[in-house]
């Protein structure tokens, strides 16, 4: 199969194995992650304006579609993950001249295999991210 275009430009995502990170293969697509703070309104009684804090951060989930192999071992690793609801690690590798590295736990929470005529056979997969992401 030929280079993605993610592979080609470099990028890789990554699910942390028994003893290291193995690249996610056939990624053709991702988003994320993205995530917010919740706002808390402070306001009270005395206040002669809205009053706001800013709540914890959440990093949001990452979305992924890949060309699914179900032989493949990490495919299956993503697959058993969301089954045993498994906190695992996940690593993003950017392109820039001094690689940008994400690294950050999540859980699995869709895995989904869709295909059709003329259509190669692809998994949308959802990472819910847990905690924050460390940047290197």
């Amino acid at each position: 199969m030929s280079s993605t275009a993610i592979i080609a430009q470099g990028i890789t995502i990554a699910r942390m194995g028994t003893t290291a990170f193995e690249t996610i293969p056939n990624v053709v697509s991702f988003q994320g992650p993205g995530g917010q703070a919740q706002v808390i309104d402070v306001t009270n009684l005395s206040s002669t304006a809205k009053e706001k804090r800013m709540g914890l951060r959440d990093e949001g989930s990452l979305s992924l579609t890949l060309h699914f192999d179900p032989d493949n071992a990490v495919h299956d690793g993503l697959r058993t993950d969301r089954a045993n609801r498994t906190r695992q690690q996940f690593r993003i590798t950017f392109t820039d001249t001094i690689p940008t590295v994400w690294t950050f736990y999540g859980y699995v929470t869709q895995f989904s295999v869709q295909g059709g005529v003329d259509a190669v056979v692809e998994a949308s997969v959802t990472i819910e991210i847990d905690g924050d992401i460390t940047e290197a």
